[in-house]
């Protein structure tokens, strides 16, 4: 990263090769069933999720270097009647489906620059909440407590299910066998601006 700024533009069909490495650098130390790398998306399965909902498109924002022009983060947002995987929208609900920031852009500012927009976003599109899920133990949850998010007190069942799910889809030290088990969800408000 250069000593220059970050821009945050919308994803672009030119940047989906950037929009997948992030995605891939994300989630390369995690293991489905603690064996099959979740880092295997490609450029072509990429273009088919923008292909099925176009405005998802819209609603992705890519943290560039202004100088150098090198991505170094992804926002991907969704709203009620976009699909999802393993969400259900409400209404009103802005839904941060992921974010991700590269290794070596952490903690630069990128991230807070990638909520900012994501905020701005959800105002834009009438937005009363934003939501997001985020495995236990993850430091980022300090930016997004930071940020105006808090940790949203689920039932047993709900507990349960996710610390199967973050197991299943992450395995081990993410899921039961970890301290810090499981996954949280958190809520933003956005209250209406005066």
């Amino acid at each position: 990263m250069s000593s220059g700024g970050v821009e945050i533009h919308a994803a672009t069909d030119d940047r989906v090769p950037d929009i997948v490495n992030i995605n891939n650098k994300f989630l390369s130390s995690k293991h489905a069933l603690c064996c099959i790398p979740l880092s295997c998306q490609t450029a072509k399965l990429q273009r088919k999720v923008f292909s099925s909902c176009p405005d998802k498109m819209n609603v992705g924002g890519l943290a560039v270097d202004e100088e150098s022009g090198e991505a170094l983060g992804y926002c991907q947002l969704s709203f009620k009647g976009m699909p999802t995987e393993l969400h259900a929208m409400k209404k009103g609900e802005c839904y941060v489906e992921w974010l991700a920031v590269l290794p070596e852009a952490r903690g630069k500012g990128v991230g807070t620059k990638l909520l900012k927009w994501a905020e701005e976003t959800a105002r834009s599109r009438k937005s009363s909440y934003m939501t997001l899920g985020v495995i236990r133990g993850n430091p980022a949850i300090r930016l997004y407590e930071r940020d105006g998010f808090a940790t949203i007190q689920e039932d047993c069942d709900e507990v349960f299910f996710g610390c199967c799910l973050v197991t299943f889809l992450f395995g081990r030290p993410y899921g039961c066998c970890a301290p810090g088990w499981g996954a949280l969800t958190m809520k933003k408000p956005l209250p209406a601006r005066g």
